[in-house]
This record gives C-alpha cells, structure tokens and sequence, in this order.
C-alpha cells in the first residue's frame, strides 16, 4: 500500500494523522459505488487501527432551515459539505461489508404499530 502520512502534534501527542494515498482514494470511490453520496474518504487516525468511511453531501446554507448571520445581522450563504461517518473497519472487506451493510439498514422501512 502506497501511504503517506502527515502527523500534527498537540503538547506530544498524536491528535491527528492524514492519511494520503491512492490506495485510499480508490478504495474510497469503491465504497461509494454502494451508497448515494456527493463526497467521500478515509479516515485512518491510528497506524494500526480502523478505517472510516466518511460521506459528504454537498449544500447550501440557502437550503437550510436556519440561516447564518454576520455581526451586521445580514444573512450570509455558503456552500459547504455535510459529512457523516457511516462506516468502519480494519480491512478492506471489513469496511466494504460494514458500507453494504449502512445501505441495507437505511432501506429498511419501519413498521409503526399504534
């Protein structure tokens, strides 16, 4: 696997780790054949841990029920990503099944007895 990865240290320890790498990059593009996103990417924050899967869903503030304000009290719109983790796992085929698996459970339909 071709990785590189970037550290940020906060008083000596390791709070984040970027992982780049195309190994990732298409592994991400596999995921997201099986789930309905606009973004999406690895997260690896521990060299020996999990993997992530994140989705992003592109918006509008316009779109929004709420709105942002400046100081001035003027509305103010942006464009911006939503994202979720919806994902995980230690293998390729973990995080794969665990993607298919996110799918499944958000087609289900629920069965409201009164």
């Amino acid at each position: 696997m071709n990785i590189k990865s970037v550290s940020k240290k906060n008083k000596g320890n390791d709070v984040s780790r970027i992982v780049i790498g195309s190994d990732f990059y298409e592994l991400a593009e596999e995921c997201k054949q099986y789930v309905t996103c606009d973004t999406a990417r690895i997260s690896k924050p521990l060299k020996y841990g999990n993997m992530f899967l994140i989705i992003g869903f592109n918006r509008n503030t316009k779109e929004d029920e709420w709105q942002w304000v400046n100081q001035d009290g003027e509305r103010i719109d942006f464009d911006y990503v939503h994202e979720s983790c919806i994902a995980s796992g230690y293998t390729k085929e973990e995080l794969i099944l665990s993607t298919k698996e996110y799918e499944r459970l958000c087609g289900l339909n629920y069965l409201i007895l009164d």
